[in-house]
């Protein structure tokens, strides 16, 4: 849950993120960060690009989750 908790604060910015950049900053396998990406994408926690590439949080995710850390 951790890891899943991570990537998300990373992507809390709005911004597309390389799933590259994000596999080095986390330490995860390809294979940890392909099944996370797959898993948010399939629950609509977050968007890949066109190339699959980058990955980017669904903003009512974001929203949700920048609301709960202020209060």
């Amino acid at each position: 849950m951790a890891k899943i908790t991570g990537i998300l604060e990373i992507l809390t910015d709005g911004e597309w993120h390389s799933m590259e950049k994000i596999r080095e900053d986390m330490r995860l396998s390809q294979n940890q960060i392909q099944q996370i990406a797959g898993f948010l994408e399939q629950y609509q926690f977050i968007s890949k690009d066109e190339t699959g590439k980058n990955i980017k949080i669904e903003e009512s995710v974001r929203k949700f989750l920048t609301e709960k850390s202020i209060s």
